[in-house]
Parts: structure tokens; C-alpha cells; sequence
């Protein structure tokens, strides 16, 4: 059961200095008042980054680091065993960072495990731990740099101090080897909702639990932090509701920018506030029970988790262009976005969103991959409050630009991309290419699709239905006049079935970028089946995964309308007069 958190009760104590006169010897130093202050604020997290860190744009505190009220659960409690079953976006991955960065200062000799399931979750918790350390003066003059060293590895983490303290990064792997035979008194594991159930087995034993203070007292923390994915046979889930891990919760209410905006964008998103994922990513809940729509194994071995691949480094680029870029730059949209060179047959897809939600383009490359056809990710642009124009003057760079290498571009046109995707067809600067190969699709309109007869089954009542559970029918094919099985479901559950045989046909090829995972991870058969279901405004969520979405629609459009047209037909030669 869920214990409720008292800051004045489970706060750390500061020090207990009140009252002291005189000096503390140690070794070559006298330390007075003063000094044990300073020492109180460095072992304790939160003190630490207020005191150490900085924040540019947090302009109410003068660019200065501040940990809010409603996070500090997360950065400090006196237990040993805790579980943090949390919202979405509410400071978990902040304070592992605090929690690592105040380590060397509290534990001498001591080691602290990092760990999250895959390098993908891994990496954006140890490079922030990294950059902290390395640009705060202090910390970096406690690294081992001798013989040459820089004080960090990156296979996958490490970092040693001088005094023999490490901070050690590593993933589990299916098997759990990736943490066995690790010994630390200090544990902290991130995206525990999503840790394989060897896993869990072997970092359990990783935690050196009979360690102590100088007092006798146990002096070892064993926390995890999740969301709940609602698998009810997860680790996560188990231990969460059974054992002796205290469960702390924040929910997305109780952060600094929660609105009546930002919830009218929640239930948009997620159905209502009684919906399972609103549940889950807004009030930190188990929610009902729901499935990713994505199996994470299929979706990680379409990942290059090399970050220091060819591809990482120089075939793929995430381009972040905001309107006041493009104020400043005062350039052609042509020269501000990153082109790329050296690509096959591209399929684009865009979501379109003009105010608080991006403009998303997202480019594959259909080439051949170690004998393999392969969808690449060479590009996603985000484009952030751009005009109607602008956006249009993007589109038609990039047409362009990859002439007729452009063989599709879907466009997830609901709300207000409808307008821009008219004036586009209006526009006599449109690219004529572009016009031929776009097709505009909003994201609750029912569109058939076709069903292969092997997946067809039928129920009690002799109606067939596909492998998801939908209604099938036979119909008459009007161009071929050839018997077909057809459904008609929504465009966003039909793409998002076109995306899932992307990769589990291991046909898709996505690089190293945690956002990219992160919309994919994200997304539940229920919330594709309710926003599907709904008419009106397009929820703010997952511009990633619609662009893709859009991209996969016409990319499957385009294959349709091949094999309708048969055999090749004889080339037509364009008069010239």
C-alpha cells in the first residue's frame, strides 16, 4: 500500500551543528561551523544542485537550479527499499542525476549502480550524470585523471574519483547478465516498468544490503523508478504492490505547469480522465490493464544502439527549427534545413501542428541493408511555431531537393494542417512532384484495409475477424473485379498497424534518439483504439510517431496502386514543340 510523504518528518537532517563551538580536526584540516555547513548541503542532493547548478532559462530564480516542493520525494527519503510509480515528466530522471552527482561528496569508496533496461533508456540518464560532474569545477577536480585518464568510460558508464568512488552505468540484458556479479551498497534503477523479469533477479543481488554506517545503521538504497505500463506480471507491478519497497508517488498535478490547458491536452490525448493512460501517465496509477502497441524487443533490435555508428553519426539528423531561427537566420528555408546526401527512394510523412504542438517531417531512405530492404531514418525535423507559409516553403525545399527520390509523402492533416494542405494543391509554386506523390489523411477517418486470408478466423456467431479482433468482409475488387478480405478501421489504427510491420519484419532501421523510441514506447493498443473512436480536436501527443504514421499510410498507398495497375505499361515520350 501506497505510504503518504512527510517532507518535515522524512528529510534528511542538514547537520547537526546547531549550538557547536570550537573546531573539528581532521587530518591536515581545522573544520568549523561553517565548514560542516558546506559539507551538510554537498551530501544531500537537492542542497547540492540548488547550490552547484545552474538553469539558463529558469528566469525567476536568475538562471539559478531549483528543485521543486512537489519533487522532493524523489530526491530524498530515509528508506532503504523504494519504489517511485510516478507520472510522466515530473523530475524522476533529475533526481538519479542529483542523486549521482551529491554521491561522491556522502559515500567514500562506495559505489552506485545506474541501470534501466536498454542503452536507449540508459544513455540519457548517464550523459547528463556525466555533463553535471564535468562542467561543475568542484566535481571535476574529484575525477582520476592520472595517466592519462578523463575519469569516464563509456562501456557502457563509468566514472572513478580519486578516492576510489565510482558511479557504475550498466543494462540488464534479457538474461540479466549485463548486472551480474556487480556489488554496490547503492542502487538506482530507471525505467523499472520496462525491465526484463531476469533483471530484476540479478540486480536484486547486486545490492550490497548488509553494508553499514559508522553507527551500525544500514547504509545502502536500493530505489527504482517507473511508470506503470499495466503488465500485471512485471516486476515493477509486483513490487509495487507487494514486499517492503515504500511506494512514493508524484502525479503530473502536482507539477509546476499543470493547467486547465495542459489537462484539456491529457484528455484529449488519452480519452478522458478515466481513461487507462491518462491514469497512468498523468495520475501515476496502474490504471486497467492495456498493451503496448509496439513489443519492446522487436522495437529495440530496430534500433542501431551503436551511438558511434555511421549511421548515428552521420547518416541520420533530428533538426530543431524555431520560428525565431528562421527571424534571425533570415535565409532561404532551403539553406536553414540540414539536406541529406547520399540516399535512396525516400518516403516522408509529416504531422502537422501550428501553435503549442510542432510541425514533424520525418524521411526514410528505402535502400538495402547487408542484403536486406530496409527503411532508414535519415531525418526528422521538428519545426516549432512556424506559419502556414513557412511550413509550405519546407515541404517544397525538400521536394526539391530529393526530386523524384520522392516517392510518397503523407500528410496527417487534422485540425488545422487541412487549410495548409488545400493552399498547398492552390499553390502554383508547389512542386508538381510533390503534388503527384502527397496524400493528405486525418487521423479519425475510416479507411479500408486489406486482411490476408491466413490471419482470418471466425467467432461464434460465423462472423470473420482478423488477428486484432476487427470485422472482415469479402468484397469485390472494383478495378480488378477479383474477390478481396477488407476492414475498415480508423486511419491512426490502420498506420499504426502498417508501423508495427515495419518493425516486426525487421524492415525498419531507426537510429539512437531516446524521442524517437520514446513516442513508439509510448503508444497502447487502447489509446489508438479511443482516439480512433473520436471525432473533433487531434490530441497534443506522439508528433513523432504520427509523422511516421502519415509516412507509413502513403507508403502503403503507393504500393497498393502498383499492383492495381498490373503489368508496366509502355513509357510515354512528352512532345516537345
Amino acid at each position: 500500500m501506497s505510504e503518504t510523504f512527510d517532507f518535515w518528518e522524512d528529510e534528511a537532517p542538514l547537520g547537526e551543528i546547531e549550538g557547536f563551538t570550537g573546531f573539528v580536526t581532521e587530518g591536515d584540516f581545522d573544520l568549523d561551523e561553517e565548514d560542516l555547513l558546506l559539507y551538510s548541503l554537498l551530501i544531500d542532493p537537492i542542497f547540492a544542485a540548488e547550490l552547484l547548478w545552474d538553469h539558463p532559462t529558469n528566469h525567476d530564480y536568475g538562471g539559478l537550479y531549483r528543485v521543486w516542493d512537489y519533487q522532493y520525494p524523489l530526491w530524498r527519503t530515509t528508506d532503504t527499499y523504494a519504489g517511485y510509480a510516478c507520472a510522466r515528466s515530473v523530475g524522476k530522471t533529475e533526481s538519479i542525476k542529483g542523486a549521482a552527482f551529491s554521491h561522491p561528496f556522502k559515500c567514500i569508496a562506495e559505489n552506485m549502480l545506474v541501470t534501466a533496461p536498454e542503452l536507449i533508456h540508459l544513455h540519457p540518464v548517464t550523459d547528463a550524470i556525466e555533463d553535471r560532474i564535468r562542467d561543475t569545477r568542484l566535481t571535476r577536480e574529484f575525477l582520476d585523471v592520472r595517466g592519462g585518464k578523463t575519469g569516464f568510460t563509456h562501456k557502457p558508464f563509468g566514472v572513478d574519483f580519486l578516492d576510489g568512488t565510482k558511479i557504475v552505468g550498466r543494462i540488464p540484458r534479457l538474461t540479466g547478465t549485463g548486472v551480474k556479479g556487480q556489488h554496490q551498497p547503492h542502487l538506482r534503477m530507471e525505467e523499472a516498468q520496462d525491465y526484463p523479469e531476469r533483471g530484476w533477479t540479478e540486480v536484486h543481488e547486486t545490492v550490497e544490503k548488509d553494508h553499514q554506517d559508522v553507527d551500525g545503521n544500514p547504509d545502502f538504497t536500493y530505489w527504482f523508478y517507473g511508470v506503470h505500463s499495466g503488465a500485471r506480471e512485471s516486476g515493477f507491478y509486483k513490487r509495487i504492490n507487494e514486499g517492503s519497497f515504500k511506494l512514493i508517488s508524484v502525479t503530473k498535478l502536482q507539477a509546476k505547469n499543470w493547467s486547465k490547458a495542459e489537462k484539456d491536452a491529457a484528455i484529449a490525448a488519452y480519452g478522458g480522465t478515466n481513461a487507462p493512460d491518462y491514469r497512468r501517465n498523468i495520475l501515476g496509477e496502474a490504471g486497467a490493464p492495456a498493451s503496448p502497441f509496439f513489443v519492446m524487443s522487436r522495437l529495440m533490435a530496430s534500433v542501431d544502439q551503436d551511438r558511434e555508428s555511421d549511421y548515428n553519426q552521420n547518416h541520420y539528423i533530428r533538426q530543431k527549427i524555431h520560428a525565431e531561427d528562421i527571424e534571425e537566420l533570415d535565409m532561404p528555408m532551403g539553406d536553414i534545413l540540414e539536406l541529406p546526401s547520399g540516399f535512396g527512394p525516400v518516403h516522408a510523412g509529416m504531422d502537422v501542428g501550428l501553435t503549442t504542438a510542432p510541425t514533424v517531417i520525418s524521411l526514410f531512405s528505402a535502400e538495402k541493408i547487408s542484403g536486406k530492404d530496409r527503411l532508414k531514418l535519415i531525418r526528422c525535423y521538428e519545426l516549432w511555431r512556424l506559419r502556414p507559409k513557412q511550413i509550405r516553403a519546407a515541404t517544397y525545399a525538400l521536394a526539391f531537393h530529393l526530386g523524384n527520390k520522392l516517392m510518397s509523402f503523407g500528410m496527417d492533416v487534422t485540425g488545422l494542417g487541412f487549410p495548409m494542405y488545400q493552399e498547398m494543391e492552390d499553390d502554383e509554386a508547389a512542386p508538381q512532384h510533390l503534388l503527384e506523390v502527397s496524400r493528405g489523411y486525418f487521423f479519425n477517418a475510416a479507411v479500408p484495409v486489406g486482411v490476408e486470408k491466413d490471419f482470418v478466423t471466425e467467432d461464434n456467431k460465423g462472423q470473420m475477424r482478423d488477428q486484432y479482433g476487427s470485422a472482415v468482409k469479402e468484397e469485390v475488387d472494383p478495378l480488378s473485379g477479383e474477390k478481396r478480405l477488407v476492414t475498415t478501421m480508423p486511419m491512426i489504427e490502420a498506420s499504426t498497424r502498417y508501423v508495427a510491420e515495419w518493425i516486426d519484419t525487421g524492415k525498419l532501421l531507426l537510429p539512437f534518439d531516446p524521442d524517437v523510441v520514446g513516442d513508439m514506447q509510448g503508444e497502447t493498443h487502447q489509446r489508438v483504439k479511443a482516439v480512433g473512436e473520436r471525432r473533433g480536436k487531434k490530441p497534443n501527443a506522439f508528433h513523432i510517431l504520427d509523422s511516421f504514421r502519415a509516412g507509413a499510410m502513403a507508403e502503403r498507398a503507393g504500393k497498393i496502386e502498383e499492383e492495381l495497375e498490373g503489368e508496366e505499361a509502355e513509357d510515354v515520350l512528352d512532345l516537345i514543340g
